[in-house]
């Protein structure tokens, strides 16, 4: 039994050493970054332009891979069960990112304990629309004809659990509102809802951009501290009125819970020179992002913010999947 134990010791030292020698010579060989959704998507788009980057600046290839479905969680999960070496990491967003954690039941993983945050690269705020028969022309006329209206109206989210839908649910007990959510499979079916005045409101992100500039939708107010560049003639909510709410959301890179300090330090310095590159800035802008290197404790404040204040959310509003 004695000699099993010092066996079992010895590898584990063997290990570490092992480990931490890796560690000294990261990175040698190719690293993925997961998409947790389908090719050609925003998300999809978004870590292609930060893989090219840090490909450059690693000195080795980031391949992407989509591994798509259930939310993002089928994705997130692969990730989760990859080795703690940096060489596999995953792109998200904080707002349906820690909402799975209470949405989802039998999730496998901890959206917080299950990972180390590489930091983040940016946010992106949401846009409160609505079609151009509703009759508002501002947020506080908006306020006073949905509250006059008790269950009239509907608002369209790109399904349950999404970020345009938690962030309207966030809305919706800031504002006082009650107002009938209707699921779409994804943001473009849910502004054709919108443009068919099916649904007479939403708050999407970059979706709803050239529909707005092209008169199709009436934006009245987005989410985040500032306007964003794609849209500097809409108030944010605080301009508007709205102080008490906002919501904006954050993307990051995760890696598996334990990889070492020094990869996570190469990953997250990797990281930031590519969202300062002035080329990936004037592509993330164009994406409707605003590009803010954070750090992996930045990241990881945002990541327990979130999960607490959506689980309190998503227990409120009863919402599941």
């Amino acid at each position: 039994m004695r000699i099993t134990r010092l066996l079992a010791a010895a590898l584990v030292v063997l290990g570490s050493i092992a480990t931490g020698a890796d560690a000294q010579n990261y990175p040698d060989r190719v690293i993925k970054m997961i998409v947790p959704f389908p090719p050609g998507g925003a998300t999809d788009t978004l870590g292609r332009i930060l893989g090219k980057r840090m490909s450059e600046i690693l000195g080795q290839p980031v391949v992407i891979e989509n591994h798509a479905g259930a939310g993002g969680t089928i994705g997130i999960d692969y990730v989760s069960r990859q080795p703690a070496d940096g060489y596999t990491m995953v792109l998200v967003n904080a707002l349906p990112h820690t909402a799975a954690k209470k949405m989802y039941g039998n999730l496998k993983y901890d959206p917080v304990k299950s990972f180390t945050p590489i930091g983040s690269l940016g946010t992106v705020s949401y846009v409160l629309v609505v079609n151009p028969q509703f009759p508002a022309t501002d947020l506080a006329t908006f306020l006073t004809a949905v509250r006059a209206a008790p269950g009239k109206y509907n608002y369209g989210s790109s399904g349950i659990g999404t970020a345009p839908h938690l962030v309207f649910e966030l809305f919706v007990r800031a504002a006082g509102l009650n107002v009938v959510h209707v699921p779409y499979q994804g943001s473009g079916p849910a502004m054709t809802g919108l443009l068919a005045n099916d649904i007479q409101m939403a708050l999407d992100n970059t979706a709803t951009v050239p529909l707005i500039k092209a008169g199709k939708l009436r934006g009245l107010a987005q989410t985040g501290k500032r306007r964003s560049q794609a849209l500097p003639d809409v108030p944010t909510f605080t301009e508007a009125g709205l102080p008490q709410f906002d919501a904006t959301g954050n993307w990051g890179l995760l890696t598996p819970a334990g990889t070492p300090d020094r990869v996570v330090a190469v990953l997250g310095d990797a990281l930031a020179r590519a969202v300062n590159d002035p080329v990936v800035r004037e592509t993330l802008l164009s994406q409707g992002i605003t590009p803010e290197s954070g750090t992996a404790q930045q990241f990881a404040a945002v990541l327990q913010s979130e999960s607490d204040r959506l689980s309190k959310l998503i227990e409120e509003a009863n919402i599941k999947p």
